[in-house]
């Protein structure tokens, strides 16, 4: 049985910025199957940041910085055969470049 999840955003938008916070609650699952291992719960942080510049009338080129899992959980998704070998992506963070014509 999938464990239950609570997702929170916030987000801010002004002229063509937009700032947006994730936050991804999920809770332990002790209530299992045989066959199945307890997982522990966690909450899992992310962050986006985008801007938009407009390159003419019909283009536009949009820039986001992320940071995924931002505080670094250790965090095991129950359904998946191989959560005990292999947890969620740690920190990590990227750059997105999006063009639009």
């Amino acid at each position: 049985m999938i464990p239950a999840r609570n997702m929170y955003s916030i987000s801010y938008s002004e002229n063509d910025l937009e700032l947006k916070l994730n936050l991804k609650d999920v809770q332990e699952q002790d209530n299992i199957s045989e066959g199945e291992t307890k997982t522990e719960g966690y909450e899992m942080l992310d962050l986006r940041i985008n801007k938009t510049y407009s390159l003419n009338s019909e283009s536009d080129l949009s820039i986001s910085l992320f940071a995924n899992n931002v505080l670094d959980e250790v965090a095991r998704n129950h359904s998946s055969f191989v959560k005990d070998e292999v947890p969620l992506p740690g920190r990590n963070f990227g750059v997105k470049f999006n063009l639009r014509f």
